[in-house]
């Protein structure tokens, strides 16, 4: 195996990164990051020591925002040599901030919104790439007759909130053994403290972002988000790239353990397994609360649909097993099943 090839899958499994095409969908997930700073890996039990990507970034350093949709490669993005880079950062207002998941589901956001502009109140499916189980966005036939503005409203308000429930659907793939790239699994980053606040934080900047300007193209998209994202960022305190290294070390042994090498499970050591629609900075006791509204996520309903991966979830309950599908319903119990077995791997391993 080259050098090349090693890069590439001990980067794959630093920051979980998904190579698949979807067509008009976003890509995957943006290569990024693991808690932790100087992070190393093992690839077959071996140390790979010449990967050590950079992970935490200033402000200045986020570069464009890219509408992801596969212009920008993994290595361009890990080595900062495309207009877009991405990495963890500390805020005074919300902890700890990853900009990779703000990005991504603020081009799900904006993607969605386009989607249910055109089709909401009707019955049409929209079919995502599978995470474990295939994913389809149904939407139902609403006799309502909305106005123009109503539409369009609801379309960001829902678009927003769906784009969050993929992100949470994303971290319990990962817990069950997710593989974006084939053979190496993404244990480290399932539940992530700082991933789904991040997550949300996107979905909100990004439905601020459209409910200014309904009508924004791909490319405008792009623009006005990378103006928001520093923004926001500023507006939440976001410190230097040294101030944040030094927050993120001193997690070190609370939140991740840098004894250990990652595809290790056990970087991670506190994960959030809250999977609400009203969340707080993780840690952060006076930290800014972020929401979505759930008034209109009848109009579309996210379905995890069974596919040959389902004996991933073989020790789920049967009852859960059985159901011809799942919903974002079931997504905190399952998370809660997810708590459960980690806390008695722990308590095994002390």
């Amino acid at each position: 195996m080259n050098n090349k090839s090693l890069f590439m899958i001990a980067t794959s499994l630093l920051f979980g990164s998904s190579f698949s095409v979807y067509a008009d969908a976003p890509v995957g997930v943006r290569p990024c990051c693991a808690f932790g700073t100087n992070l190393q890996t093992e690839v077959g039990g071996i140390p790979v020591p010449f990967v050590s990507v950079e992970n935490v970034l200033n402000i200045d350093d986020l570069g464009d925002h890219i509408y992801n949709d596969g212009s920008q490669s993994v290595a361009s993005s890990l080595m900062g040599l495309g207009d877009e880079s991405n990495g963890i950062f500390y805020s005074e207002k919300g902890g700890f901030l990853d900009s990779a998941h703000v990005r991504d589901t603020a081009d799900f956001t904006y993607y969605l919104y386009t989607e249910f502009k055109a089709h909401l109140g009707t019955d049409y499916s929209i079919t995502l790439s599978p995470e474990l189980k295939d994913r389809v966005i149904q939407l139902t036939e609403s006799k309502s007759n909305f106005t123009f503005e109503e539409k369009q409203n609801i379309s960001v308000e829902l678009a927003a909130l769906t784009a969050y429930r993929l992100a949470q659907w994303h971290e319990i793939a990962q817990w069950f053994g997710m593989e974006s790239v084939g053979g190496f699994k993404e244990l480290a980053s399932a539940f992530s403290p700082e991933d789904l606040y991040s997550n949300m934080l996107g979905a909100k900047i990004a439905s601020s972002v459209i409910a200014k300007n309904p009508n924004l193209s791909k490319d405008d998209f792009s623009k006005a988000m990378t103006k928001a994202i520093e923004a926001k960022f500023i507006e939440l305190g976001v410190v230097s790239k040294e101030e944040s290294k030094a927050q993120i070390k001193s997690m070190d042994g609370v939140w991740w353990d840098s004894d250990k090498r990652l595809p290790n499970k056990w970087v991670v050591i506190h994960r959030e397994y809250h999977l609400g629609t009203d969340l707080r900075p993780n840690g952060f006791k006076n930290g800014v609360e972020e929401s979505l509204s759930t008034e209109y996520e009848a109009l579309a309903t996210f379905k995890l649909i069974h596919n040959k991966n389902d004996k991933a979830f073989n020790a789920l309950p049967e009852a859960l097993r059985n159901k011809a599908y799942w919903t974002p319903s079931d997504f905190q119990t399952i998370a809660d099943f997810a708590k459960e077995q980690d806390e008695k791997e722990q308590a095994k391993n002390k």
